[in-house]
């Protein structure tokens, strides 16, 4: 299953590395998983994919190596390093990097863990967020980039959209603890959508923008069908 969900990441147009201007765009990335064990496992597939080979993989969890050699380096130390020395990096992490960290060069976090708390969950989204720039040279002629994008990948869109409805009201203490109107809470979730949109699959295949009502009925729609 491990490497049927490698392959459509890379493979299927509707994921993120599929294509080479997203693979471009997707140059440093941060992975979030469940369990150590998980991401060292992970980070060994990864290594040998044909794809995620070009890609340095730092593994931050649990003791930090991927195999049996010690590193006395910090996560972030080795982060920025390996971001430094190489174009394309991957960070695998279980719970190290997701708070109080900065790593501008990040353009997306993949969310592989069953993270159910909002305020984690957004933590580990804004990891992304950070401005950045950067300057290229073609042909002589230097110009300076700056980062337009940050994405956050779910892969359980029932789960997302829950945290998400939870994060825009709990930000109001009108609607915390499921408090307020149905109108109120949609209203928080329409502003935060301003800010953080999301795109998604409809019953068709095909990839939208969500509005409110998508936010508050799929959920429940996928529930149904479980």
């Amino acid at each position: 299953m491990v490497l049927l969900f490698m392959k459509r990441l890379t493979k299927n147009e509707k994921y993120p590395f599929s294509t080479d201007a997203l693979r471009s765009e997707l140059k440093h990335t941060f992975w979030i998983l469940e369990r150590v064990s998980s991401a060292k496992a992970l980070a060994r597939l990864l290594k040998n994919h044909p794809v995620f080979e070009n890609y340095e993989i730092v593994l931050a969890a649990g003791d930090g190596v991927i195999e049996d050699s010690a590193y006395n380096q910090t996560s972030l130390f080795r982060v920025n390093n390996a971001i430094k020395n190489h174009d394309k990096t991957i960070t695998i992490s279980v719970g190290q990097l997701t708070t109080g960290v900065t790593i501008p060069e990040w353009t997306a976090v993949l969310m592989l863990s069953n993270m159910k708390s909002a305020a984690q969950y957004m933590q580990a989204a804004f990891r992304a967020q950070n401005p950045y720039e950067w300057e290229e040279t073609f042909d002589g002629n230097s110009a300076v980039y700056q980062k337009q994008n940050a994405y956050v990948f779910d892969f359980a869109p029932e789960r997302t959209l829950v945290i998400f409805d939870q994060f825009a009201n709990n930000l109001n203490t009108a609607t915390t603890s499921g408090g307020g109107t149905t109108e109120d809470r949609k209203e928080n979730i329409r502003k935060l959508l301003n800010f953080f949109p999301i795109i998604g699959e409809d019953q068709n295949g095909v990839m939208k923008e969500l509005d409110v009502n998508d936010v508050l009925t799929i959920p429940r729609t996928l529930k149904a069908t479980e």
